[in-house]
């Protein structure tokens, strides 16, 4: 082939045709993104702009449509004409150029896309691909001979963005057989066909276009996803990425796209997450691609990717053990390993430091995960987490809280001797918390040691939040903790610097109890006034008496019983073993106008809502074991058969250091 670079002729920034969408910036950064929030982008002040966070199942920034936005700053181009192409007789460079043709296809396309307009630019495209294949068949060493059939192919390609404001009429693209031509482009030789095809797909499968259009729209979008997946579009994306340099702007562009391709499938269907991991290897590639140091746009997207598709299905979860020869969930803590003791440098940072704990999060909830987490030294990264007082406090406490949940999965149950609710991932995830130190760290914060300072330097710092988090933490660790020596540990910690910690756990007890009986007020006040409304004939509430118990006791939960009941659940299971501490528990909330009856009144709310006994091997165990805290609670056991069955307290134990 002669020397001729065809992919220079065709570099030019990435211009969309649709109106409505912001997308990454042809050099996209955090800067941009930053100046994106801030609203000061030049001559697009008016457009809206998306943020969205992986939590929220959404992209990163997308942008704008102004040509300006493009790669277009003074400093590059040169003065005049250097004889390497950019510029030609007429004064404009190639990249000026091609945008003055995109602003005239713009000028020229239909007011509306009806059914013959969608066929004629579909034919056109087809009459295009085919001469374009003829050419390259017939002189494959010179590049001059084709190079403006590929001209041609690419600005046809750019012309059927405008479809994206036709989804219902998706399907007639199917039997034109159109979907097959674009996604024969992503693998085109020619790697700026191969983006535009990319840029393409993207605008037609946009998830912005499903939320603005109709029933038919929504039915239309999603043929065509189905198409794409039986044209094995995942796959050739997947494998297309190999051949993107993202030093190169447009390269990085199609990147970006490729990704947004992915959420947009896994938006109209998010059982495809397992498709994704099945088909491709995609997640492998998200998992490395948060991994290099420099921080940019693709590699925040890359992180709320990630977070995506490990939440929406299981399979994803347990591959994080396996990828990479076993190393992806250590390339996970790898990555917050930075966080450990210093902050991110600003808002698109944070919010890629917590789409990654997020990612985490959601895999901690398998048992095979838990155990990987143990062995790569995750607990003992948190727990340094914990002690240095950083915004990743936060987010290792929620990462805590999920490991040392308890699976309600068969394959998670452990099958030693060990109570059914001992799983053996928490089993061991609360020994080994034990062991590398970690109590002396979550109960610190038990106690609010460093309370001031967190709320004085973090804004998002929730206490609530946190409240909930240590509380199922402490709870998990006296439930699941067996061994003697480690259980005496724990509850030793209650007895030691003069009952401070118990202290606090009444206090807590008073705290949440008090705001439950409002949201107990407000919806007593509801049903007066719904029961009135219906006696004059007005009844506006469609939901029968358990759909509305169901969300009363939401509404209850979020107001802070789900922090009662471990409270409850935890006081419970320190009395159990000691009826001194009984004896001082109930005085010391006697003088709080409280009593141990209302301790087991929120624990039996609590048993009641597990769900069905015998339909879970856990929730049955657990079920037991709420029956015989309950009967301790009021004072229907002796507390001698607990101490008879080694879990006493020793109430001068000095503690941990």
């Amino acid at each position: 082939m002669s020397g001729v670079n065809t992919d220079s002729l065709f570099k030019k920034p990435a211009v969309p045709i649709s109106r409505n969408k912001r997308k990454l910036p042809s050099v996209p950064d955090a800067a941009y993104l930053q100046k994106l929030r801030a609203g000061v982008h030049e001559d697009d002040a008016d457009d809206d702009h998306d943020h969205h966070s992986a939590a929220r199942g959404s992209k990163a920034a997308k942008i704008s449509n102004n040509a300006e936005d493009g790669a277009m700053g003074h400093d590059q181009y040169d003065d005049g004409n250097d004889g390497g192409g950019r510029f030609s007789g007429d004064g404009l460079s190639d990249e000026q150029r091609r945008i003055l043709e995109l602003v005239n296809l713009a000028e020229q396309a239909p007011a509306t896309i009806d059914l013959p307009t969608m066929r004629k630019m579909v034919l056109k495209l087809e009459k295009t691909i085919t001469k374009n294949n003829e050419l390259r068949s017939r002189y494959p060493d010179q590049p001059l001979k084709f190079v403006e059939s590929e001209a041609d192919l690419d600005a046809e390609i750019k012309n059927l963005n405008q479809l994206s404001s036709v989804p219902e009429l998706y399907p007639e693209l199917i039997r034109l057989h159109a979907v097959d031509s674009i996604v024969s482009l992503v693998q085109h030789e020619n790697t700026d066909i191969s983006i535009a095809s990319i840029e393409l797909l993207n605008e037609l499968t946009d998830e912005d276009v499903v939320a603005q259009t109709s029933e038919e729209g929504e039915r239309g979008m999603a043929a065509f996803v189905n198409e794409l997946l039986d044209k094995q579009v995942l796959v050739l994306l997947t494998q297309n990425m190999v051949r993107l340099n993202e030093e190169e702007d447009e390269d990085r562009q199609a990147v970006f796209n490729t990704m947004s391709i992915v959420e947009n499938v896994i938006s109209v269907n998010p059982s495809l997450s397992e498709t994704v991991v099945e088909t491709t290897n995609f997640l492998t590639w998200l998992v490395n691609r948060i991994l290099p140091k420099p921080f940019d746009s693709n590699k925040q997207y890359a992180s709320e990717l990630l977070a995506i598709i490990v939440q929406n299905s299981r399979l994803p979860r347990l591959k994080l053990a396996t990828i990479n020869n076993n190393t992806g969930l250590d390339i996970i803590l790898q990555v917050l390993s930075q966080y450990k003791r210093r902050d991110p440098r600003d808002a698109d940072e944070y919010e890629f430091m917590e789409n990654v704990f997020d990612a985490l999060c959601s895999a901690l909830s398998e048992g095979k995960i838990k155990r990987k987490f143990i062995e790569s030294e995750g607990l003992e990264l948190m727990i340094l987490m914990l002690k240095e007082k950083c915004a990743s406090r936060m987010r290792a406490l929620k990462v805590l809280n999920h490991a040392m949940l308890i699976e309600r999965d068969s394959e998670a149950t452990n099958a030693s001797n060990n109570s059914p609710n001992d799983t053996a991932g928490s089993k061991d995830m609360c020994e080994r918390f034990i062991e590398v130190g970690g109590l002396k760290a979550i109960f610190a914060i038990f106690v609010k040691k460093g309370l001031k300072q967190l709320k004085r330097n973090y804004k998002l710092y929730s206490e609530a939040e946190e409240d909930e988090h240590v509380i199922y933490i402490i709870t998990s660790l006296v439930k699941n903790t067996t061994a003697p020596d480690m259980r005496q540990r724990i509850l030793n910690k209650f007895v030691e610097e003069d009952y401070e910690k118990m202290n606090r756990l009444l206090e807590m007890h008073q705290q949440y109890a008090a705001k439950v009986r409002i949201v107990d007020q407000e919806i007593e006040r509801e049903e007066e006034q719904r029961l009135n409304r219906r006696e004059m004939g007005d009844n506006d509430d469609e939901r029968d008496d358990d759909e509305r118990q169901f969300d009363f006791y939401l509404k209850r939960l979020d107001s802070g019983l789900f922090t009662l009941q471990f409270v409850a659940y935890t006081i419970a299971c320190i009395i159990d073993a000691s009826e001194a501490i009984r004896i001082l528990v109930a005085e010391k909330l006697t003088e709080k106008n409280s009593s141990l009856d209302e301790v087991a009144m929120v624990l039996a709310e609590y048993a009641n809502n597990l769900g069905s006994a015998g339909t879970d091997a856990a929730i049955e165990y657990e079920k037991e074991e709420l029956k015989h805290l309950l009967k301790r609670l009021k004072g229907e056991i002796s507390t001698d058969d607990s101490l008879e069955n080694g879990n006493g307290m020793e109430e001068n134990g000095a503690g941990e250091n």
